[in-house]
């Protein structure tokens, strides 16, 4: 389960490390994200990446490890599940 996403991919137009960052703490606000949902609909380019830089800069989201289908219906992948536990200071 991963959280409603804000902001339809048609709408997305900066792809700066910035602006997918801001994408990114905008749905966790609202709930988990997978790996597999920033990637499509939030369209960040490596979502892990951009995890890490907001751990960086003192925000607090842990990994959960899930598996979820591929929308061609092939075994399921290991992903990981974004959880934000606190806000940076």
């Amino acid at each position: 389960m991963t959280a409603r996403i804000v902001a339809p991919t048609a709408d997305i137009v900066d792809h700066s490390a910035e602006a997918q960052a801001a994408r990114l703490v905008a749905a966790l606000r609202a709930g988990p994200v997978s790996t597999i949902t920033a990637a499509k609909e939030l369209d960040i380019v490596h979502p892990p990446s951009t995890v890490r830089r907001l751990r960086r800069d003192g925000w607090r989201i842990v990994t959960e490890w899930t598996y979820s289908p591929t929308e061609a219906g092939r075994k399921p992948h290991r992903v990981g599940l974004y959880i934000l536990v606190a806000e940076a200071a």
